[in-house]
C-alpha cells in the first residue's frame, strides 16, 4: 500500500489485523490508523456512462431532480466513504450570488484524448445563482490526517476549488485554487483568516507560488498534513508552507468542492460560464477522535 505520491508510507506489520500508516509531516514521523483511497483513473465504462459531460444545472427544479450518476459514484465503494452534497447558501451582503450544490455537478468523465477517467466537481453560473459541486467525507470525527489529491483545475475566472478539513469557521484548514489568480498561484490557509474587526490575520493565509514551473491547469499532487503541532502543505512531494497558527482543534470532515458566490474571495463567474475541479485520485490517512 504505497502512496501514489511515493512519500514514505509503509505498513507497520503486514500480518497485523489493523494496519498502521507512517508519513513524514514537517520533520516528524506521524502514524495513522486508517486509510481512505479512491482511484478514478481507469473505471469501467463499458456502457459509455462517462463519455459526455452532464447538462449544466440551470434551475432549482433541475438541481433537486438531478440523480447521482450511475456507475462508480453510486457504488458502495464510493458511497460508504463520500456524500455528494445538495445544500444551498443564500446570497448575502458579501456574497451576491446564491450557491446551490447538486448531484448533477459531481460526475465521472472520460478524457477524450487519453481515455482515462477522472472525477469532476463543477461550478456553473446562472443569472441569479451558481450551481456547484461538493463531496464530504462520511466521517466527521477525523482527528489529524494526511490528505493527498491528484488534481487539476480548469475553466473560467471567478470560482474556487477547495480541498480542506472542516469543523466550523474557526477550525478549518484549506488548499484553495482561485480561477481569478495566475495559474501558478495557490492559497494555503488555516482559519480564521479575519479578526473580529474584519482585518486579515497575516499568519493565517499564504498566497504561494507553485514551484518548478507547475501550474494548476495541469495535474499536480496536492497534500495537506494536519497534526497536533503543525499544518503542512506540499505540492508534488515538496513541502511548500507550514503553519502553527490556527491548527484545527476539533474532529472534522474532509471536503472537496468547486464553487462561486460572486464575492471578493471567489470572484464572479460570467453568466453561462463554468469551472471544474478534476481529480484522478484521493487518499486520506487519518486518525479519529474515538
Amino acid at each position: 500500500m504505497i502512496s501514489p505520491l511515493k512519500i514514505s508510507i509503509v505498513l507497520s506489520s503486514v500480518a497485523a489485523v489493523q494496519a498502521a500508516y507512517h508519513a513524514t509531516a514537517g520533520d516528524s514521523e506521524v502514524t495513522y490508523a486508517h486509510r481512505i483511497y479512491h482511484d478514478f483513473r481507469s473505471l469501467d465504462d463499458t456502457g459509455n456512462l462517462y463519455k459526455s459531460e452532464p447538462a449544466n444545472i440551470t434551475s432549482d427544479e433541475e438541481s433537486s431532480a438531478a440523480p447521482i450518476q450511475e456507475g462508480y459514484l453510486s457504488s458502495d465503494a464510493f458511497v460508504n466513504d463520500w456524500g455528494i452534497q445538495t445544500w444551498d447558501s443564500p446570497a448575502g451582503e458579501d456574497t451576491p450570488l446564491r450557491k446551490q450544490y447538486s448531484n448533477g455537478n459531481v460526475y465521472i468523465k472520460r478524457d477524450e484524448e487519453t481515455s482515462a477517467t477522472h472525477l469532476v466537481l463543477r461550478a456553473y453560473r446562472n443569472e441569479d445563482f451558481v450551481s456547484a459541486g461538493e463531496i464530504d467525507s462520511k466521517l466527521s470525527n477525523i482527528f489529524h490526517a494526511s490528505i493527498r489529491v491528484r488534481a487539476r483545475v480548469r475553466g473560467e475566472s471567478g470560482a474556487c476549488a477547495g480541498i480542506f478539513t472542516y469543523f466550523d469557521d474557526d477550525n478549518e484548514s484549506d488548499i484553495e485554487i482561485l480561477t481569478r489568480d495566475e495559474t501558478n498561484h495557490i492559497r494555503y490557509t488555516n482559519q480564521p483568516g479575519l479578526d473580529d474587526a474584519g482585518n486579515e490575520i497575516p499568519e493565517a493565509s499564504t498566497d504561494a507560488v507553485m514551484k518548478n514551473g507547475a501550474v494548476w491547469t495541469e495535474w499536480n499532487d496536492h497534500r495537506l498534513d494536519w497534526t497536533p503541532e503543525l499544518s503542512a502543505w506540499y505540492l508534488n512531494g515538496e513541502q511548500a508552507v507550514t503553519k502553527t497558527y490556527g491548527i484545527p482543534k476539533n474532529p472534522s470532515s474532509v471536503i472537496l468542492n468547486m464553487w462561486s458566490d460572486g464575492g471578493v474571495w471567489s470572484g464572479e463567474l460570467d453568466v453561462g460560464s463554468a469551472a471544474y475541479l478534476e481529480i484522478q485520485w484521493i487518499e486520506v490517512l487519518y486518525n479519529t477522535s474515538e
